[in-house]
C-alpha cells in the first residue's frame, strides 16, 4: 500500500488529522490537496501534498502534469466563495454600513420591480429570493462586466412568494449579494476583500486569477461516482440546472472543466471562484472567531446571529440533501457536521470546505484539485479526525 509524503507540520495531539489526510490520498483519491487547522488564532495542521497541472500538462489520467503542489498553491475553491461574500456584507454590517433586515430596495431601489420590494438582504443571503438563475441566459462578457448581471436580475420576478420557501442560488447569490455591498458602502465583493481582509491579514486570496497567476493550480478530472450513486443534482431539470450553474454564459453541467477557462476563471464571481490556498481559508475563518495577528473580523454577536438556521429542510427546486443554511453560512448538519453544532462556513463543488466554530475558537481550510465522485467523504473524514482530536 502506497504511504503519500506529505510536507508541513501537525502539533501535537492533531496526528489523526494528518493521518486522514494520509488516507485521502492512499484511499479516497487525492492527488494535489492541503488542509489547514487554527485553534485559537494560532496554526496547529499545515499540510499540502502532492502533484499539480498548473501547466496545463496532461500526462496523467487525473489531468496532472506532475508538478509539485505546495503551500503556496492557490485554486478555484467553487462556493467557498459564498463564505468569505458573507463575511464582507456581515463586517459592512457591523460598521453600521448595512442592516441585514432591512429591505434591499432600500439600498438598490431598482430591485424591487415586479414584487420584489420586501425581500431583503438577509433572505437573499439565506437563498429566499427567488432569483435562482436568469430568465434571459447572459453572456461571458456580461458576466464579465457585473452590471449587466445585476440589472437582469433587478427586473425578474421571484420563483416563489418572497418568504415562503428557499433553494440554491449557486450563482446568482454573488452578484444580489455584491450588488447590495456595492451600493451600501461603495465596495464590491473583490474590493472589500482585498481592503479589508487580505492586506490586514496578509492573505493571498482573490474573487478570480489569471491563467498565467504562477500559484494558480486548475482543477483536474473528476473522481468517478459509485456505480449505485444518484447525485442530487440529476434530480433537478437539465435545462434549469444550466442556468443555474452557468447562466447561460457557460456549461453548467460541466463546471469543472469550464473553471479552467479565462472567461470563467477571470470574472469577479462572488458565489464561486474564490481563488486562495487551505492556510489563507483557515486563516480567514479563525479571524471570524478570535484575534489573528492582532486582526479578528466579526464580533462573537454577529457570528452567533449569522448562524442561527433558516432555510432548511425540501427546497422549492431539487431535493433535501439536509444543509442548513443561516444568514449566509451553511451551519452543522447531518451532511456537514464540521466540528458539530456551532460550526459554520460553506463547502465548494468538488469537495472544498472552509469553516469555523466560534466556541471551539477553531478554524478549517481544505482544499483539493480533484472533484470528489458521489458520495465524496474526503472532507468529512478530515473533519472526524478532528473531532477526534478535540
Amino acid at each position: 500500500m502506497t504511504v503519500t509524503k506529505y510536507e508541513g507540520d501537525v502539533a501535537e495531539g492533531f496526528g489523526r488529522v494528518a493521518d486522514a489526510f494520509v488516507a485521502n490520498f492512499d484511499e479516497r483519491g487525492d492527488t494535489g490537496a492541503a488542509c489547514a487547522v487554527y485553534v485559537g488564532g494560532k496554526l496547529l495542521v499545515d499540510l499540502w501534498a502532492g502533484t499539480t497541472n498548473r501547466t496545463g500538462g496532461t500526462e496523467h489520467p487525473d489531468g496532472s502534469d506532475g508538478a509539485p503542489f505546495t503551500h503556496d498553491t492557490r485554486s478555484v475553491l467553487f462556493s467557498v466563495s459564498k463564505g468569505v461574500t458573507t463575511v464582507c456584507l456581515l463586517m459592512a454590517a457591523e460598521a453600521g454600513q448595512l442592516e441585514l433586515d432591512y429591505p434591499v430596495a432600500h439600498y438598490w431601489p431598482e430591485f424591487a420591480a415586479n414584487g420584489k420590494d420586501a425581500i431583503t438582504v438577509r433572505q437573499v443571503l439565506a437563498h429566499q429570493a427567488g432569483l435562482i438563475a436568469p430568465t434571459e441566459p447572459l453572456t461571458a462578457q456580461q458576466v464579465q462586466d457585473w452590471t449587466p448581471v445585476t440589472q437582469a436580475l433587478e427586473k425578474q420576478a421571484p420563483l416563489w412568494a418572497p418568504g415562503t420557501a428557499y433553494a440554491y442560488h449557486a450563482m446568482t447569490v454573488g452578484w444580489l449579494a455584491g450588488e447590495v455591498l456595492r451600493r451600501a458602502t461603495g465596495s464590491r465583493p473583490s474590493q472589500w476583500l482585498r481592503e479589508k481582509i487580505t492586506e490586514p491579514l496578509g492573505l493571498h486570496m482573490t474573487f478570480g486569477a489569471h491563467l498565467d497567476d504562477p500559484d494558480l493550480a486548475l482543477i483536474g478530472e473528476p473522481l468517478p461516482a459509485a456505480p449505485d450513486a444518484t447525485p442530487a443534482i440529476d434530480t433537478v431539470d437539465a435545462a434549469m440546472l444550466d442556468r443555474v450553474m452557468g447562466l447561460g454564459a457557460f456549461d453548467g453541467l460541466d463546471l469543472f472543466s469550464a473553471v479552467n477557462r479565462a472567461d470563467w476563471l477571470e470574472p469577479e464571481i462572488p458565489a464561486g471562484n474564490l481563488v486562495t490556498t487551505a492556510h489563507d481559508l483557515a486563516k480567514l475563518y479563525a479571524a471570524t472567531v478570535s484575534d489573528v495577528d492582532g486582526v479578528r473580523l466579526l464580533q462573537p454577536g454577529t457570528v452567533r446571529d449569522a448562524r442561527l438556521p433558516l432555510s432548511v429542510g425540501a427546497p422549492y427546486v431539487g431535493v433535501d440533501e439536509g444543509n442548513r443554511w443561516g444568514t449566509g453560512f451553511m451551519t452543522d448538519s447531518l451532511r456537514r457536521r464540521m466540528t458539530g453544532a456551532g460550526s459554520f462556513g460553506h463547502d465548494g463543488a468538488g469537495g472544498q470546505l472552509g469553516f469555523a466554530n466560534l466556541e471551539q475558537q477553531l478554524s478549517f481550510g481544505y482544499q483539493t484539485l480533484r472533484p470528489g465522485g458521489v458520495p465524496d467523504d474526503r472532507a468529512e473524514a478530515l473533519c472526524r479526525a478532528l473531532r477526534a482530536c478535540l
